[in-house]
C-alpha cells in the first residue's frame, strides 16, 4: 500500500517535474498531478494516448485521460488514499520520459 504524501512532499517531489500542475480534480474533490499537451495531429494525440496507457499498464496505476481532437490532458492521483503518493509521481515522471524518447 502507498502512503498518502505530506503537502511539503509533494512541494518537493514537484520540482523533479517539468509542465505538471497542481490542482484539485473537481469531481473528486482530491489533489492531482495535471498535464496537457496540444499534437500536431489527432493521430499524434491518440498516439500517444496509447503510449501511455501501455504505461499505465505496466506500472499498474491508472490515469484520467481527456483527449480532444489535438489536445490530450493527463490527471494522475491515488485512489486508494484520495491524494498523491510516489506512485503519482513516478507515472507522471514516466509519461515524460515519453515526451523525450523518438
Amino acid at each position: 500500500m502507498h502512503h498518502k504524501l505530506q503537502p511539503k512532499d509533494i512541494e518537493l517531489a514537484m520540482t523533479a517535474l517539468t509542465g505538471w500542475t497542481l490542482e484539485k480534480h473537481a469531481q473528486y474533490h482530491t489533489p492531482c498531478l495535471s498535464k496537457s499537451w496540444t499534437l500536431p495531429s489527432f493521430e499524434a494525440a491518440v498516439e500517444r494516448f496509447n503510449q501511455i496507457a501501455q504505461l499505465a499498464q505496466t506500472q499498474d496505476h491508472h490515469p484520467e485521460v481527456l483527449s480532444s481532437y489535438t489536445l490530450l490532458q493527463v490527471r494522475i492521483w491515488t485512489h486508494d488514499v484520495a491524494g498523491l503518493t510516489h506512485k503519482d509521481f513516478a507515472l507522471a515522471s514516466a509519461i515524460d520520459q515519453l515526451s523525450t524518447t523518438p
